[in-house]
Parts: C-alpha cells; sequence; structure tokens
C-alpha cells in the first residue's frame, strides 16, 4: 500500500483535485477530497457529500 501510494504521488499533477476513498481500522468506508491549490480538504462517509463539496469549492 505505501508502494501504491507512493506511485499515484508520482503521477498526479501538482495542482489536480485528488479525490479518493479509504477504509478505516474498523471497515468503515470513507472518501476524502483535497485541492492543493486552496490547501482545501474534506472527508465524507457520502460520496454524494465530497461531489457537493467540489461543486462548491469551484462555483465562482
Amino acid at each position: 500500500m505505501i508502494w501504491e501510494n507512493f506511485v499515484k504521488k508520482l503521477l498526479t499533477e501538482p495542482n489536480e483535485l485528488q479525490v479518493w476513498q479509504k477504509v478505516d481500522r474498523h471497515g468503515n468506508i470513507y472518501w476524502q477530497a483535497y485541492d492543493p491549490v486552496t490547501g482545501k480538504s474534506f472527508s465524507s462517509g457520502s460520496e454524494t457529500d465530497v461531489s457537493m463539496w467540489i461543486e462548491q469549492l469551484y462555483r465562482y
């Protein structure tokens, strides 16, 4: 898993919005998003919530 994360970092554009799914130690699945341009991040158990956060982030 460490190697996989390292490769993902190498292949990701430095200013590209990043969204990934994680599993906590209890087996709960959740989503994380990070925008390197603004430095803002968001985490939720709902994919819909993450999508809404992204839409609000880029709404001018």
